[in-house]
């Protein structure tokens, strides 16, 4: 199941990929980085916490986190649009520090590690999103 569909990706306001193909393949690739990243936090397969429960649940929390987790889906389907790329070495590959149309040469002083989270592949906005619901807590075991 995934995380988001083209129909809840259009109904909250995101327009920049007009393709469900194209969505979809973006979708896939988002899910696996955010996967990795939140350490599987609501994979179907680790049957830990559930998405769609969460989206009906009666605490609030519960419905705020998923509805930000499904936006931080959105965000990243259009980080990778945007790119060209969806993998971490896709855009690791990607120069973003210039770019060159006929004769006009336009150089940035920034390099592409300004939007993109180390090396996870994600967009800093995902990340904030996931920070901010409490997805991207590491902690050390005191067992």
């Amino acid at each position: 199941m995934a995380y988001l569909t083209f129909k809840e990706y259009q109904q909250n306001g995101f327009t920049m990929i007009t393709d469900e193909k194209i969505f979809d393949q973006h979708e896939r690739a988002a899910e696996t980085q955010v996967d990795i990243t939140t350490q599987f936090f609501y994979n179907v397969d680790r049957t830990m916490h559930s998405l769609s429960d969460d989206m009906i649940a009666d605490d609030q929390w519960l419905i705020f986190r998923a509805k930000q987790f499904k936006r931080a889906i959105a965000l990243q389907c259009d980080y990778f649009e945007e790119l060209g790329a969806d993998t971490p070495v896709g855009i690791a590959n990607q120069d973003l520090s210039s770019i060159e149309i006929g004769r006009t040469h336009v150089q940035s002083n920034s390099n592409m590690n300004a939007t993109n989270f180390g090396k996870t592949g994600l967009a800093n906005g995902v990340v904030a999103i996931l920070t901010q619901i409490g997805l991207m807590c590491r902690a050390v075991s005191y067992r």
